[in-house]
């Protein structure tokens, strides 16, 4: 029987890593030192990795088992973390993920916060994060027709996305959800609150977001702020 397996980590789709990132977690748990000589765990990373079936894979002769799942185990290997690079490119199509929370638009934020378990589906928080260069999030048209609807960047994003960057993006956000996702959250209620400032306060809670001292004269209220806001800064790095 032909099985084709990614030859290197880049050609892995999300779905096959994540099923392997839950598998290593079972892996760190075992004492054994012979793990990898497991002939079940072999079959289960093969399986993965080539969308077979355990039951099939467990009809593949010894040999050939040990030489594919040795193959996938060098390929996993040679993945070694580093920031996203923050754009992937899918049939002459440039996606973009804006990684710095404090500047992606509030669609995104309530979008993200909307997803129960990334883990289980992380192909959701791609679509979501990665937008067509030059476009907006969930941009309309004339008639408010959305033009790059979520679904659509889904649909390609679980057939075809590097793989490294993939991994790098996990790293990076899913990770750390649960941190992010209140940090996310509040990031939302500041937004609200900054609408019903008035001009002169707003300018000064924009300063903030940004980064900048901005005058040192603050109400009680703005002072609240700029705690807040100096908190969030600070899980969003």
């Amino acid at each position: 029987m032909k099985v084709k397996l990614p030859a290197s980590i880049h050609e892995c789709k999300p779905d096959q890593l994540v099923k392997w990132i839950m598998l290593a977690e079972v892996i760190k748990e075992r004492q054994d030192d012979e793990l990898f000589q497991m002939l079940d765990f072999q079959c289960q990373l093969i399986s993965i990795f080539s969308g077979i079936k355990v039951n099939k894979v467990k009809q593949f002769s010894l040999s050939d088992v040990q030489r594919l799942s040795e193959h996938i185990t060098r390929m996993l290997a040679s993945y070694s973390y580093s920031d996203p690079i923050g754009q992937v490119l899918i049939d002459g199509q440039k996606y973009v993920f804006e990684m710095d929370f404090r500047l992606i638009s509030t669609g995104q934020i309530i979008d993200l916060k909307l997803i129960e378990d990334i883990a289980s589906d992380p192909v959701q928080a791609l679509a979501i994060c990665y937008v067509e260069s030059g476009m907006e999030y969930c941009q309309e048209d004339d008639r408010g027709r959305v033009l790059n609807p979520n679904d659509k960047r889904y649909e390609i994003f679980k057939k075809e996305f590097d793989g490294a960057e993939f991994m790098n993006f996990f790293s990076f956000f899913l990770l750390e959800y649960e941190k992010r996702k209140d940090a996310i959250l509040a990031l939302q209620t500041i937004r609200m609150k900054m609408n019903m400032m008035n001009p002169n306060q707003k300018k000064k809670s924009t300063d903030l977001m940004n980064g900048s001292n901005g005058q040192q004269s603050f109400s009680e209220s703005e002072k609240k702020l700029e705690q807040t806001v100096t908190q969030l800064r600070n899980n969003l790095m």
